[in-house]
């Protein structure tokens, strides 16, 4: 039944060349008076003219969805903020040399969206984010300052002293208690729903090229980050190159959805 639908709307595509075809059938079969030929004609002829109403009427619908679906991924961004604060912190130690200052800027520009309950999460994954990024340049300033002249004695001289300095020091304290924290509650990091968009993706063609194409791409990516949750939920040791991937993957995704959420934003 459903390979019959996708045939039928196939040919429901190609109307303007079927539509002439078969009234030049059923006039032939007028002319010759071939009852057969006629009647087939025009069964033919009300049958597409049917699939090719209902879907001109279910393209208006989808089209009519595109700010349903402009919210839905602005609450799917949410989600993917929401998810990312709780695996940062989770997976700190093995994140915080990765280059993710795309997302964080993202969460940043995002904040006045996020609900209350969250609120408090986001900015610690972004404190702890940025101290640490600040540490570590002014690590690097001081060691690359001596790099030609210093011994490597003289090198870790440096960086136990930055540690020892009292701001530094209390800061990273309050942060590595908070990630202690993190680590034994285990904030379950919720797969990602996207009914709607799930939902219409047999009639993506109603809506433009460029945006169809989008919608398709973030489905795929979800779907993949998806499974990857699962299969980090189901680990006994830590994979480094799946945490990794989860978090750029999810920056990908959410760079992406702001970008159309920019784009489109007239439409919400």
């Amino acid at each position: 039944m459903k390979n019959l639908k996708i045939e039928l709307k196939n040919l429901a595509d190609n109307m303007p060349i079927l539509i002439p075809v078969f009234i030049i059938l059923w006039i032939l079969g007028y002319l010759l008076r071939d009852i057969i030929l006629t009647n087939l004609s025009i069964a033919f002829l009300s049958i597409l003219l049917g699939v090719y109403l209902k879907e001109i009427e279910t393209r208006r619908k989808i089209r009519a969805l595109k700010p349903s679906i402009l919210l839905e991924l602005k609450h799917i961004l949410i989600s993917l903020i929401e998810n990312f604060s709780r695996f940062y912190m989770v997976y700190f130690e093995f994140l915080k040399f990765l280059d993710l200052s795309h997302l964080f800027e993202l969460i940043k520009k995002r904040e006045k969206d996020l609900p209350n309950y969250l609120i408090n999460e986001v900015s610690s994954c972004v404190m702890l984010y940025e101290t640490h990024q600040v540490y570590v340049k002014k690590i690097t300033e001081e060691v690359k300052k001596l790099a030609k002249k210093a011994s490597q004695e003289d090198i870790k001289r440096i960086i136990e002293k930055s540690k020892e300095e009292s701001s530094w020091q209390d800061a990273l304290n309050y942060f590595h208690s908070l990630l202690e924290t993190y680590k034994e509650i285990k904030p379950v990091i919720k797969p990602i729903h996207m009914t709607l968009l799930s939902s219409i993706l047999d009639n993506l063609s109603a809506l433009d090229r460029d945006f169809a194409e989008i919608i398709f791409y973030i489905w795929r990516e979800i779907t993949e980050l998806n499974k990857e949750i699962e299969v980090l939920k189901g680990l006994s040791q830590t994979d480094l190159s799946l945490i990794r991937s989860i978090s750029q993957r999810i920056e990908t995704i959410a760079i992406k959805i702001d970008e159309i959420l920019e784009k489109e934003g007239a439409n919400l």
